[in-house]
Formats: structure tokens, sequence, C-alpha cells
């Protein structure tokens, strides 16, 4: 009876409660903070929210560290383990196959002595045991198996072919923090942007020269037809941020090197006819051979075989429209 009645009196005193706290509540009005406190307090009102709303925006951003030398020397810790392990049991073989050692049958496993089964049985373990079960947040390095050397080392080939973060991406990221005079993040959370040789770009593009060229000069990068019409910053970085279409920039590429290559082709047909002697188009052909050439090199994603391979079709086109040329004179 007096048990009831306590919980009784205590869900009353609860429902009060809770009721006075929404009354207060609601009569509290969440007024959002002023521009002024946002530029003196950016480390309590933009934070790691900001931060990573402004890194998630754009792709060439979300720069992270490779931690080349910590991988390294994990890598040739994990090695030598598995040397100690490897020396052991050459050791055992050795030991076993002596002229003054006991007969032992060193061809088959079963009936095999107990040391060198033991070891086995442990390298085993240390080859499967992770490749099943999640590793511990913790493990001893004795514990670290050669399963989890050729993950890691298969890991590192893939992580040491993403190329260097371009120094550009990292100066935006660089003018943001200073745009918020460096404390909207703990200044020790920003020094891994100190290490630009060690910086990787986790999403890779792949940009023609011509692309690239837009991208590394600011005057053109900036230009008002790149803008994002459905792309708009914070407020509190609306003043030092603007989105830019890639899209539109690489449509606009494309368009460039397709008129550039209708150019090369149309020009030299029209200059070739108008002349008569053959020394004089061997040198509008050559003139022409060099700037195709130079354009695929430059201005397009081509390997070198297949630059002077497409060269040396369009040499041989215009060798062939010159022929031509001679035989209906």
């Amino acid at each position: 009876m007096s048990q009831g009645a306590s919980i009784h009196s205590r869900v009353s005193s609860e429902t009060q409660q809770d009721s006075t706290t929404h009354i207060s509540s609601s009569n509290t009005e969440i007024t959002p903070p002023s521009e002024e406190e946002i530029q003196r307090k950016p480390w309590k009102f933009i934070g790691y929210k900001g931060y990573t709303e402004f890194i998630s925006s754009e792709d060439d951003w979300f720069i992270l560290r490779r931690f080349g030398t910590l991988n390294v020397r994990v890598a040739l810790a994990l090695q030598d383990e598995m040397s100690v392990l490897e020396e052991q049991l050459k050791e055992l073989d050795e030991s076993y196959s002596q002229r003054g050692s006991p007969d032992r049958h060193n061809g088959r496993f079963r009936g095999d002595s107990e040391d060198r089964r033991a070891l086995t049985e442990l390298i085993s373990d240390k080859l499967y045991r992770y490749s099943e079960y999640p590793r511990p947040h913790s493990v001893d390095m004795e514990l670290m198996d050669l399963h989890e050397l050729d993950a890691f080392v298969l890991q590192q080939s893939k992580l040491r072919r993403f190329p260097e973060a371009p120094h550009r991406d990292i100066r935006s990221i660089r003018n943001w923090h200073h745009n918020h005079d460096y404390v909207a993040i703990a200044a020790e959370e920003q020094e891994y942007l100190q290490h630009d040789k060690d910086l990787i770009c986790l999403v890779q593009k792949d940009e023609t020269p011509l692309r690239r060229l837009i991208d590394t000069s600011l005057t053109i990068r900036t230009l008002p037809m790149w803008k994002h019409k459905d792309k708009a910053a914070a407020d509190y970085d609306a003043e030092h941020v603007s989105y830019y279409s890639d899209a539109r920039m690489d449509k606009t590429a494309s368009i460039v090197i397709v008129a550039v290559g209708i150019v090369m082709l149309i020009t030299p047909i029209w200059v070739l006819q108008a002349m008569d002697g053959l020394k004089a188009k061997l040198g509008v052909i050559t003139a022409f051979v060099l700037i195709f050439l130079l354009t695929l090199s430059f201005a397009m994603a081509s390997k070198p075989f297949e630059a002077l391979g497409a060269t040396a079709a369009y040499a041989a086109v215009l060798m062939v429209f010159t022929q031509l040329g001679e035989s209906e004179r």
C-alpha cells in the first residue's frame, strides 16, 4: 500500500515537472546567433559541423593524410614478426635433419614432433584467425599474422597510388580556417594541413590538361559563367566561399577541344589546295603535324604513344590529300 502510494506520488511529481518544463520551454524562443557572435565564437557556432559541411561540399576538398612514414614502420614491424616465426621453423627443420639427431620422418605431418606441430599451428592460426573475425582494438605485435601483413601490403599498394593533393585545394581549406581566424577548429587538429607531401585527395578525377589549366588559373576558374546556381554557401561563409559547376567547366573544355580538332583537320586542307610548290606544301604539313602533336600532348589526356599514333594518322591524311591534288593537276 505504501509502496503503491509512493510510486503514484513520484509519477505525479514527474508529470508535473515535465509539464512545467514544457511550459517554460514553449515560452522560450530559440533565437539564432548574430553574425557578430558567430565571428567572435566560431568554435561554438561553426565547429566541426560547419567544417564538415564545407569539406563535403566539394570532392576535391576531401583530403586526408597518407601517414606514409608510420605505415612503412608498421609494415616493417609486421614483416619482422613473420620473419621470426620463419626462422624458428627453419631452425627446427635443420635440427631434425642433422646426422646425430634421432631418426625422424620429416616428410609427413602425421605424427610430427610436438614443438614443430605447435609452431605450424601457431603460424596457421596467425594466417587465418583474423580473416574471419574483426581485429580487436588493441593487439600485441606478436599476434600480427601473415594474413594481416598481406592485407596491409595490398592496402598500402592501393594507398600509394593516390596522388598528392593539389596545392590549390589545400590552400582553399587553409583559407577557410583563415576566414574564421583559425579558431573554428582546434589548432592542433588543423596541423594535418601542414604536411603537404603526405596529403592525398580520396576522390580522383581524370581531367584533361585543358581542364587542369582552368583549375590552375584563379581568373578563369572564378568567371561568372561557371558559377553554381543551385549551390550556396552557409551565411557565415557566403562572403568568402563560392561554388562553381565542374560539369559546366568540363563541357566547355570538351567543346574547345572538339573545336580545335575540327580547325586542325579542315584548315590545312584549304591551305594545301591553294598552294602549288611541293616544298611549300611539305612545310605546311610539317607545321600542322607539330601543332597537332603539341595539342594532343598538352591539351588532351593522351599517352605519348597514343599521341604519336594519332599524329601519324593525321600526317598520312594530309599526305594523301596532297597526292590527290597533284594527280588532279
